[in-house]
């Protein structure tokens, strides 16, 4: 038995020992087999593990290193797992960080900007890139040098830096950069103003919360530079407004003044504003003399500086410009000293009114006098005036003056034009026009001519442009003078016509008596002629009748178209009835004698 049991105890550690011999020989092979699997299927664990190490023992498999992800480390077990004969897996990978990306965009020059840096793989590069380069402008030159790399955490969405940027440009128009480092945005540049600083900063803060930045302040506060200055220039329409101010509050409140002191006029707005300007001392003073200023000063021109203020322009009276002198210098009595108070303001002194007037004078001479300030149309009008008189063979008399401050008589080229119809058709009167009244009062030699000049006043001179008054009256006709009744009363009687026998025409040596018959005549208006028609004794009674009456109508032919009124003429036959007239005797029978009636 115990034979027995010691061959079985001999057999059994033979059998293990043989066991023990072959597994030691495989074991050598399967580790190396699946060490050449692990090599094959973890090639490329180095992008997302860090230090990647692994060890077999058998088929069990330790692995160590760092990776940045939990999907990392799932990606490096589940590649493990895969691969056939692995049978355990011993998992010694930690989680690292992520390394933080760097950007830095440096502005060269007024248009040349850098952009450099550490980003994550993939496109952030081009985009970066594209969003900067609209940022800065199509005008300016962006250098790039941004490199990928991977295991870089992400960086804050695209659109948010572009904004930010944009913002941080518009508020700090001097800006020399950005730069995110870590978890941290350093903002550079130069203002001259904290509330633009301050408003740059906490709009980033404001943007970068979610992403656990912090906001670095690398502004620059720079002191004020320029000294501030304002100008007013007030034309027709609108009122210019220039100058240098920091202050928007106190730009509203000035244009607001202005607008409440003259609402009709617009205001050309040529006022620069910035915070590199210094405070306006003078600031209060100015509000306080503005609506003064514009409200009683024509063509303000108002140029103030740290130095002075000058004021020109033009205003109704002196107790006017008494008042606007007295409150400018109240309003800037603090600056006195080297501050100097310039002022050129003018009183305004009304334009006469222009007046024109031509007349005929009792001497028979024509007057044209008035008060003109455009020396071309005082040469036109008194150049066509003296034209018509020298026609009328009389005398100009000029007393028209040219004076600078009338106002302008566009007029006078129609009272021009009346020139030869008032010199024509009036006997004695005036036509005058002042501003825009006009006034004709005269006496013309007819209805006609009269009607004709009125209608032309009436005409060159409309209601309700102007204002008028016209007075025309017809002349009365002038009575004969005792010398003109003589003369007609010896014409009457010294003047006989003589015909051939029994003949009716008129002679040419009888025709030369009528002429200056008729020209006494026509002196001594309201008298009336007589013709007695005579014949000799020879032949018939009523022949001789008849023949006489034929030589009063020749004569009275002659009489009408010398101008007499055939209605002023009458004829009475004599015949031969009459062979001595008023004591006289006769040549021949064979007359025609004038009577008076």
């Amino acid at each position: 038995m115990n034979r027995i049991l010691k061959t079985c105890l001999i057999g059994l550690a033979f059998y293990v020992l043989l066991l023990w011999a072959s597994v030691g020989l495989l074991k050598p092979r399967i580790e190396l087999q699946l060490n050449e699997k692990l090599i094959s299927e973890l090639d490329d664990i180095g992008d997302i593990c860090e230090g990647f190490s692994f060890e077999l023992s058998g088929r069990d498999c330790s692995i160590t290193g760092g990776v940045y992800n939990e999907l990392d480390r799932d990606q490096i077990i589940n590649s493990i797992r895969l691969i056939d004969g692995i049978r355990k897996i011993d998992d010694g990978l930690s989680i690292i960080p992520l390394k933080n990306p760097s950007i830095s965009l440096t502005r060269l020059s007024e248009s040349s900007w850098k952009l450099d840096g550490r980003v994550p793989a993939g496109d952030a590069a081009s985009q970066l890139t594209q969003i900067f380069a609209r940022a800065v402008g199509s005008g300016a030159d962006l250098q790039t040098d941004l490199q990928d790399e991977s295991n870089l955490a992400d960086l804050p969405p695209y659109s948010k830096i572009e904004s930010l940027f944009i913002e941080f440009r518009k508020l700090i128009p001097n800006i020399s950069g950005l730069k995110f480092s870590g978890k941290s945005l350093a903002m550079i540049g130069k203002s001259f103003s904290e509330d633009r600083r301050d408003q740059a900063l906490n709009s980033a803060r404001t943007q970068m919360s979610d992403h656990g930045y912090k906001i670095i302040d690398e502004i620059t506060i720079l002191p004020p530079t320029d000294e501030p200055n304002f100008q007013i220039a007030d034309s027709s329409n609108e009122i210019l407004v220039s100058g240098l101010l920091k202050d928007f509050s106190f730009k509203d409140r000035i244009f607001d003044l202005i607008r409440q002191t003259d609402e009709k006029k617009t205001i050309k707005d040529e006022l620069l504003m910035g915070d590199h300007v210094r405070n306006a001392e003078w600031g209060p003073s100015l509000a306080r003399i503005i609506p003064a200023f514009v409200a009683e000063v024509d063509k303000l021109k108002l140029n103030l500086s740290s130095e002075s203020i000058f004021i020109s322009g033009i205003v109704e009276g002196d107790e006017k410009k008494r008042s606007l002198e007295q409150l400018a210098e109240q309003s800037f009595e603090g600056k006195k000293g080297s501050f100097k108070i310039v002022n050129e303001l003018v009183v305004f002194v009304p334009p006469k009114k222009a007046s024109l007037t031509m007349s005929w004078a009792e001497d028979g001479s024509f007057n044209v006098q008035g008060l003109l300030s455009q020396r071309d149309l005082y040469e036109q009008f008194l150049l066509a005036t003296d034209d018509e008189i020298k026609d009328k063979n009389k005398e100009l008399n000029n007393k028209i003056k040219l004076e600078e401050n009338v106002e302008e008589a566009p007029w006078v080229q129609r009272m021009t034009t009346l020139v030869a119809p008032f010199i024509a058709a009036v006997q004695w009167g005036a036509l005058s026009v002042r501003g825009d009244e006009v006034a004709l009062e005269a006496e013309v030699l007819d209805p006609v001519s009269g009607d004709v000049l009125r209608a032309m006043v009436e005409k060159a001179f409309p209601v309700p442009d102007y204002k008028r008054i016209i007075q025309i009256s017809i002349a009365e006709p002038a009575g004969p003078t005792d010398d003109e009744i003589t003369a007609l009363e010896k014409a009457m009687t010294d003047t006989v016509i003589y015909f051939d026998t029994e003949s009716s025409k008129i002679k040419a040596k009888e025709m030369g008596k009528i002429q200056p018959l008729v020209g006494a005549f026509l002196k001594v208006p309201g008298s009336s002629i007589a013709l007695l028609g005579h014949a000799d004794p020879y032949g018939d009674t009523d022949y001789n009748r008849k023949l006489g009456l034929k030589r009063c109508e020749s004569v009275r032919d002659s009489l009408v178209e010398l101008g007499v009124n055939d209605l002023l003429v009458e004829i009475e036959v004599k015949g031969e009835s009459e062979k001595v007239v008023n004591g006289r005797k006769y040549e021949s029978g064979r007359r025609v004698e004038f009577e008076l009636r």
